[in-house]
């Protein structure tokens, strides 16, 4: 399963080994299209690794987005705990691996210099997100008055 996580960019900066490592934490999971990942409101639980097929992000029954291979979603859940922001559908079939919240106090406990470096990765990635949708407002043509 190593190889699969080199395709994640928020993994880029490991090394093959704590790839290996972490590996041992996720837990594989299948979702069928149409079926439900998670819900609006519920509590986040997992982080999940798109290893094949795609999800689709909603809010408010309309489609935000599709996720696919090599992509992320809920990750800001192991740095902070909350509630889900949004549904997540299969888009189509889809293999996915988590890393739960369990899973993750385990790696923090037994590893921690390599869940400071997942928490680095995905604050590095959050920050990225921030920093885009901020240059894209400052693109935007201001409103005429």
């Amino acid at each position: 399963m190593t190889a699969v996580l080199d395709q994640f960019s928020l993994l880029s900066d490991f090394t093959s080994d704590e790839r290996a490592a972490l590996e041992a934490y996720l837990e594989p999971r299948e979702l069928d299209a149409g079926s439900t990942l998670y819900r609006v409101g519920e509590e986040t639980d997992a982080v999940y690794f798109v290893v094949e097929g795609a999800v689709s992000i909603r809010a408010d029954g309309q489609s935000l987005c599709d996720l696919g291979t090599g992509e992320v979603l809920g990750a800001l859940c192991l740095v902070s705990i909350g509630r889900r922001e949004c549904d997540v559908v299969g888009a189509t079939a889809a293999k996915l691996l988590s890393l739960t919240r369990e899973g993750y106090l385990r790696l923090r406990d037994d590893l921690p210099a390599l869940a400071l470096r997942l928490q680095e990765g995905i604050l590095r990635s959050f920050s990225s997100l921030v920093r885009g949708v901020v240059d894209e407002s400052r693109a935007a043509p201001s409103p005429v008055s």
